[in-house]
Order: C-alpha cells, then structure tokens, then sequence
C-alpha cells in the first residue's frame, strides 16, 4: 500500500467511525479492501494518535468514544 493509498484509507476510516457506520471489523476490511491484520493496525495507529475509538457491539461498529 502506498503512502497515499494509505492516507485515504484512514481518512475514510475515521469518517466512517465519526458516523457510526463501520460494520463489522471483517465488513470493514473487506469495505476497505484491506486485510483484517491491516486494519487492526489502522485501527492501533489512530488509537496512538489520540483518536478516540471503541468498538460498540451493540451497534456492531467502531464508534468515536465519548468521554
């Protein structure tokens, strides 16, 4: 993955967990059309920037956590 391939693909991951509408971490991959492996560091490297996520399994999505 490119540089800026992966600058998009976090810019549109945060825009999806911003809205709630992430799906399943598999769902989400495959949206992303990436690996599970790789999101979960997406996921970890947005984590260690301070962005706020949780995974709800009640809306079976990764949300902004509110403090």
């Amino acid at each position: 993955m490119t540089h800026l391939e992966l600058l998009e693909k976090t810019e549109y991951l945060k825009e999806l967990i911003e809205n709630g509408n992430t799906g399943a971490p598999k769902e989400l991959a495959r949206r992303l059309n990436i690996s599970e492996r790789s999101l979960s560091r997406l996921i970890r490297n947005l984590k260690e920037a301070h962005f706020p996520i949780i995974y709800s399994r009640t809306k079976q999505s990764y949300i902004t956590e509110e403090f």
